[in-house]
């Protein structure tokens, strides 16, 4: 775990950078004994904002939305695996209608959306 002086150094952004991302709420230190202290897992997240805002020119409000989008894509993650694990418990037999039933509705969708085009 990295203090507010690591991590930034570790970031090479300032101070007051670091606490924009702790207000916009796009990071948030552990609190350990009533001091902030970051992970890994938040260094990798600043970098990633850091990357976005420095070498990609995304504003502050472009950010919040790639998050957003990134964050709602790492729970959808978490909840098909658990969806999977839950399924693979079950009998041969409903694993093997819920996968059909998932490819004809995959079918279906997609004849839909070439309809749009």
């Amino acid at each position: 775990m990295m203090d507010y002086q690591e991590f930034a150094r570790d970031l090479r952004i300032d101070m007051e950078r670091l606490q924009v991302f702790i207000d916009r709420g796009w990071i948030s230190p552990a609190m350990p004994e009533g001091r902030p202290m970051f992970r890994d897992v938040d260094l990798a997240r600043a970098a990633l904002i850091a990357d976005l805002a420095n070498e990609m020119g995304v504003n502050d409000e472009g950010v919040d939305l790639v998050l957003d989008l990134l964050d709602q894509l790492y729970s959808l993650r978490f909840a098909f695996s658990n969806l999977i694990d839950a399924l693979e418990v079950q009998p041969r037999d409903v694993r093997r209608h819920v996968v059909n039933d998932a490819q004809k509705l995959n079918r279906l969708t997609r004849r839909g959306l070439r309809s749009l085009r």
